[in-house]
Parts: C-alpha cells; sequence; structure tokens
C-alpha cells in the first residue's frame, strides 16, 4: 500500500464517519440527540410562524430499555430529567408519561411528536450545524 493509498483510505474513513454522525446512523447508541427551533412570533390558527426561527438548547435522550426509562439532558440545565412508565421501541421509538406535568412525550422515528398548535419545531442536525455556521459567519 502506498502513502497516497493510504491517505486516501484516511480521508474515505474520516467522511463516512461524519455520515454517520450528521445523520445520526450509529445503531449501538443508547442516545439521541433532538435540535428544535422556536419561533418568537407564532400565529398558532394555523401554524404559520410570522417572526424567526430560533435555536433551542440542544437535548440529549439516554434511552434505558432494561429499566423502562428515559434520561434528558438539555445543554442549559445541570440537572437531568427522567422519565419512568415508557414503552421503548428502541432509541428513537418511545413515549413516557411525564409525572410531574401528567402529560406524554412520544418520540417516533427520532422525531418528538408536538400537538398540532405549538410554536416549536425539530430541525436535523445537519440543520442546526449550518445555523451554527451562519451565525458565526455574521458576527
Amino acid at each position: 500500500m502506498s502513502f497516497s493509498d493510504f491517505i486516501l483510505t484516511i480521508i474515505v474513513l474520516i467522511g463516512i464517519s461524519c455520515i454517520v454522525w450528521v445523520l445520526d446512523l450509529n445503531p449501538y447508541s443508547k442516545q439521541f440527540q433532538v435540535y428544535t427551533q422556536t419561533c418568537d412570533n407564532m400565529i398558532l390558527e394555523n401554524t404559520f410562524c410570522k417572526g424567526i426561527w430560533s435555536d433551542n438548547s440542544t437535548m440529549t435522550f439516554t434511552v434505558s430499555e432494561y429499566s423502562d426509562q428515559v434520561i434528558a439532558q438539555f445543554d442549559n440545565q445541570t440537572e437531568p430529567l427522567t422519565y419512568d412508565q415508557c414503552m421503548i421501541q428502541d432509541r428513537k421509538n418511545w413515549s413516557c408519561m411525564d409525572v410531574a406535568t401528567q402529560l406524554e412525550i412520544k418520540v417516533k422515528d427520532g422525531m418528538i411528536i408536538y400537538n398540532e398548535k405549538n410554536n416549536i419545531r425539530q430541525i436535523t442536525r445537519l440543520q442546526w450545524l449550518q445555523n451554527k455556521f451562519l451565525n458565526l459567519i455574521k458576527k
């Protein structure tokens, strides 16, 4: 194997790793991250955002299929939230009851199911990275 073949192999492996990370394709992970945005001027009658979408803190969910628990960690909070009484299929398909608020949190195919009239939307990791990059350029 020549040096140029070695470098090409390294570049291909780095590229594949980046794709797996951006698309969150790791089947062995028990965690997944959710990136959301909030509209500052939402017209709730027809779920139209008249204002600007702004990024929220990243949420990391750790799913424990054995104990039927999901732990939610928000970037801006020090204490994680623990959801008990969960029905878990896998890390991207589960539902839990929040005992404090008596509301159900449901995730299907890695997407949080929000009620229809909500000023929050979920975005992909790639969109979130793009927003962070564009904010750095603006400054």
